[in-house]
């Protein structure tokens, strides 16, 4: 009889592993299953950011060096950079830091905003602000769908999304007064974004009120 070497029951030797904890009892077993390095899942996950990390630097590093050498500025290299640093701030950098689903699509929708203001700044110069009066609103009445759909299906965490909708609503209005400031007039996205989060912010007034208001003091430190 051998004694198991984790829980020190007695084991017949005819057998390979511990009838109780499983620990495995002969000796050639123990070393076959340790003769090769073990790789713990999260050093793994830490290798893959790290090699892709080094593969965007790498990449920027190389544009930017081209870029100089041959036209003596940046130009198409900056293109290389904001292509590298957007999904690495708005969709890596939640993941590495485990932001929750209501701050993960914040970057998201951000990234989105932000992409939609590189491109329109790429192809006119913002000649036509597009991207202020037609594609921010559009990505806005789609933040502000799913945030209320994650009101209604999450009962607990409910009030960062009820943040979320008055944030929303607070930004559409923002926006309203920035069109009169830059563009003299005001488009109907964010009229209809505005409305909406009116909308929105009553509604949670009306039937959430303790609980909305509670969370709103929370917030403002009142």
């Amino acid at each position: 009889m051998k004694r198991c070497r984790k829980c020190g029951v007695e084991v017949d030797e005819s057998l390979r592993n511990c009838p109780l904890c499983g620990a495995h009892v002969n000796d050639e077993a123990v070393r076959s299953k340790t003769e090769y390095p073990q790789i713990n899942p999260k050093s793994k996950k830490r290798m893959f950011w790290e090699i892709s990390l080094f593969i965007s630097l790498f990449a920027v590093a190389v544009s930017v060096i081209l870029d100089l050498i041959v036209n003596k500025t940046l130009s198409w290299s900056i293109h290389v950079i904001f292509g590298v640093a957007l999904p690495w701030i708005c969709f890596a950098r939640p993941l590495l830091l485990r932001f929750n689903v209501r701050k993960r699509l914040s970057w998201g929708f951000f990234g989105a905003i932000a992409l939609l203001f590189y491109l329109n700044g790429w192809i006119n110069v913002f000649t036509e602000p597009w991207a202020f009066w037609l594609g921010a609103p559009v990505a806005v009445l789609v933040w502000q769908s799913v945030s209320e759909v994650l009101c209604f299906v999450h009962r607990e965490g409910r009030g960062d999304y009820e943040m979320s909708l008055t944030k929303l609503a607070v930004l559409s209005l923002a926006c309203i007064g920035i069109s009169f400031l830059w563009l003299k007039q005001c488009t109907w996205g964010w009229y209809v974004c505005a409305a909406r989060g009116v909308i929105d912010v009553v509604a949670l007034c009306i039937f959430a009120r303790e609980k909305y208001f509670a969370e709103l003091k929370k917030r403002l430190h009142v």
